[in-house]
Parts: C-alpha cells; sequence; structure tokens
C-alpha cells in the first residue's frame, strides 16, 4: 500500500484533547472489566493517529487482518520502520485451531489457517506464540546479534527479512481466549524505548478493536454450526420469537444409518465415533453441494431440505428443489460407499443407509419452549419422509422417494415406480418409487 493509499484510508485526525480523552476511557474500561490496576497515561498516545484511527467506525467495520494491515502500514509510514506484524487468533471451530495474520513490508497480508494439528507440531511448541497461549506477558527479543542457545526457531525467518529487533506481547480479551500480536523491526540498533512504549500502549486498542469483531464472528460461526447456515441466518436478523413460521414448498431428504444400535453395543465408542463423524460428513457435503440445508441430527439420522424459490416466476421452483435433493442423496450414497475403514462389528455387509426423498408443504421456524427453542420444520410431509425412509429396510433399497416427490420431479427415467406400501399411521396405501440409477 502507498503511502498516499495509506492516507486515503486514515480518518481525519481528531483534536489531540478528544484523540487523549477517548483513548483514556476505553482503556480504563478494558482494565476496569478485568479488575487490573488502570493505565497510566502514556504520552506517546496524545497525538497518536494511530490511536485516532482504532477509536473510528472505519476501523470498526474492519476484519482483524484489515485492522492489523491499516496499523502496519500506518506505524510504517509514519516513521516507525516494521518489517513484519504477526497477529493470530484462537477459532472457535471443530477444524480450525487459529487463523494467523502475517503482514510484510511490500507483500502486504497472508492470512494462514491453522488446523489443530499444528498444536503437536515442532513449528507451535518452540513457538513464543505457545508461551503466550499459556500465560507468558510478552517479551523481547534483539535479533542484530548472534542467535543465543534459546532462541526460538522462527527468530531465523526474521533474521533473513532483516529483522534486528523482535516485540511480542499478549492481547487479552474479555469474552474469548488470549492470544498475541507481534512486531518486528528492520532498524539498525532496533526498537527505541518511546517506540516501544508507543506499541505496548497500542495493543489494548488492538485487542479491543479484535474482540469486538471477534464476538460477532464467533457468534455467526456458532449459529451457523449448530443450527444451519439459513437457519442461522434467520436467528441472527431477529427470527427468535417462538411460534414464528413460514410457510414453504420444499424437497425433503431424510437419511438413517442401518444397524447403528447394534454397532454401539458392539463396537469400541472411538470406532462408532469416528464412523458416525464420516457418514454424517458425506451427507452434509453432499446437501451443501446441492444447495440444501442440513437442519439437525437425531443420533444417526440427518434432515435436510431444499426449499422451492416460489419467486422465480418460471415454474420449475419445485421441479429444480426435487432434482437437487436427488442428485444429493445420489451423491452421499456415493460417498458413503467409498467410507474406510469400516469397524469390524458391522460385518460382511458392511455400511448401509436408507434415503427418503419427498416434496410438499412444510412450516419453518421456531418451535419449542421459552428456555429451549428448535429452529426446524414441521408438517405431514415431514412425518411422511421419515416413515419413508423406515421402509428402505423392508424393501432392502438404498433410496425411495413419494410419488409427490416423483411427480414434482417429473423426469421420466429416472425413478420407477415400487408399487402402493402402507406407511405406520396411515390407512391408505402410498405409492413409493425408487432410483434406477
Amino acid at each position: 500500500m502507498s503511502k498516499t493509499a495509506a492516507a486515503q484510508l486514515s480518518p481525519a485526525p481528531l483534536p489531540p484533547d478528544e484523540i487523549w480523552d477517548e483513548t483514556v476511557a476505553v482503556a480504563a474500561e478494558i482494565q476496569g472489566r478485568r479488575a487490573l490496576a488502570p493505565l497510566g497515561p502514556p504520552p506517546a498516545l496524545a497525538h497518536d493517529p494511530v490511536a485516532a484511527f482504532l477509536l473510528t467506525p472505519a476501523a470498526a467495520r474492519l476484519d482483524p487482518p484489515g485492522v492489523i494491515a491499516q496499523v502496519a502500514q500506518m506505524l510504517d509510514d509514519g516513521g516507525l520502520p516494521l518489517v513484519r506484524v504477526t497477529s493470530g487468533l484462537l477459532a472457535m471451530h471443530p477444524q480450525i485451531f487459529a487463523r494467523t495474520f502475517i503482514w510484510e513490508r511490500g507483500k502486504g497480508m497472508e492470512n494462514l489457517a491453522r488446523g489443530f494439528e499444528i498444536e503437536q507440531s515442532p513449528f507451535y511448541r518452540s513457538s513464543p506464540v505457545r508461551l503466550i497461549h499459556q500465560g507468558a506477558g510478552g517479551f523481547r527479543l534483539r535479533l542484530d546479534g548472534p542467535p543465543g542457545p534459546d532462541d526460538f526457531p522462527v527468530m531465523d525467518d526474521l533474521r533473513a527479512v532483516g529483522a534486528t529487533d523482535y516485540l511480542i506481547r499478549p492481547l487479552d480479551f474479555v469474552a474469548v481466549r488470549r492470544s498475541f500480536i507481534s512486531f518486528a523491526t528492520d532498524r539498525p540498533g532496533g526498537f527505541r524505548d518511546g517506540e516501544l512504549a508507543r506499541l505496548d500502549a497500542l495493543v489494548p486498542l488492538i485487542a479491543l478493536r479484535f474482540e469486538t469483531v471477534m464476538q460477532r464472528q464467533l457468534t455467526d460461526t456458532l449459529l451457523s454450526l449448530y443450527l444451519g447456515r439459513d437457519a442461522a441466518r434467520r436467528v441472527a436478523t431477529g427470527a427468535v420469537r417462538r411460534g414464528d413460521g413460514q410457510a414453504i414448498r420444499a424437497a425433503l431428504l431424510s437419511c438413517d444409518m442401518r444397524g447403528f444400535t447394534r454397532l454401539s453395543d458392539r463396537a469400541p465408542a472411538g470406532e462408532v465415533i469416528a464412523l458416525l463423524d464420516a457418514y454424517l460428513d458425506a451427507v452434509t457435503l453432499a446437501v451443501h453441494r446441492a444447495g440444501g440445508e442440513v437442519l439437525k441430527f437425531m443420533g444417526d439420522g440427518c434432515l435436510a431440505i431444499f426449499p422451492a424459490d416460489e419467486g422465480t416466476g418460471l415454474g420449475t421452483a419445485g421441479r429444480d428443489a426435487c432434482a437437487r435433493a436427488l442428485a444429493a442423496a445420489t451423491a452421499a450414497m456415493t460417498a458413503v460407499d467409498a467410507i474406510e475403514p469400516l469397524p469390524a462389528a458391522l460385518g460382511p455387509a458392511g455400511l448401509k443407509v436408507g434415503f427418503a426423498l419427498n416434496f410438499g408443504d412444510v412450516v419453518y421456524g421456531n418451535i419449542g419452549s421459552t428456555e429451549r427453542l428448535d429452529f426446524t420444520i414441521i408438517g405431514p410431509a415431514v412425518n411422511e419422509v421419515a416413515r419413508v425412509e423406515a421402509l428402505c429396510k423392508v424393501l432392502e433399497r438404498p433410496l425411495l422417494t413419494t410419488s409427490a416427490f416423483a411427480y414434482e420431479l417429473d423426469e421420466p427415467g429416472l425413478l420407477r415406480s415400487l408399487g402402493l406400501h402402507t406407511l405406520r399411521g396411515k390407512r391408505e396405501p402410498t405409492e413409493i418409487f425408487t432410483s434406477e440409477a
């Protein structure tokens, strides 16, 4: 980023008194919530444009990498030479341990997602970041001399880009786990005392800005993980009142693993959980790739929805929803067949899963008690797809559909009728179809 571009992004400076008053108020709030002694007024911040930027709505709209990039560029352009600034955030995610943000002069930002395997890697275990995560208060390391016996391996990388001095500090948060930020300069002689004081004064403001964004992202991530993407979006935008629901037409997918109870009784718990995760992962990926939404897992069962967009005016919305549901079921069956290794307790039959598809009217919304709500779907079509899924075992077919689904799909040659069958709880027999694939 050029100095001109950085200047355009930077907010107009506030009057010095307003900068300092707001900075002190924010710092006091941070320290007070942590029951620590209040910070003394660091003179470096009274007229600091970076502090002013961090307290503006413009900074609030940036994600953490954007904040790091802007702060690093402003400091470097303003006479505090920085060759690299690194920060990271521990993630609340089932597959990601942390996200790391690296700014380097002349290269811009690099964002890295670290999986949980990094916790056991020599890279992490011998890094200063691990010490910060474990509670260290931060430290400075001079890099313009020969490496010491206790030097961190990452310091070799910093020396390779010309770094002469290194400062790492914790980012302490109120509601989420602590993280870190580090600064490396390439100035001969390293950081000056006033620069170290300035960076230390800016760290609480960076932490405050990060935490605001992190709490919002954490809420979005957890809602999406536990409710599903569309349900999370609806809840986050205010669909939280019990009894609120929307009548929609949709294709439904229900699936269930055969013999799961027997497997749970005979196989080690670790093998059962690993198989269950692999199977549900296969189904979820297939549903999402086909544009559907997994609404819930029920032990070894899964319920997914493919809403029919009635706003297209094309008259093919229902047919498209059914086509996507059938594609998802077909892809999921292929993925399930490829799962290995399988627990020996499954026996020679291997892993068997039944899939059922239906199409009809459902109510999509909040159901439950005043203390515990579930964002889900209800209606006769939901009950029917569950009963058809149970019929997969009886008819020894991996995929069955209702006549409503087959007629809405309206694709001759894709489905074949298996005749009339009586579903549990229904007096009249129902025509059942299966896939020709």
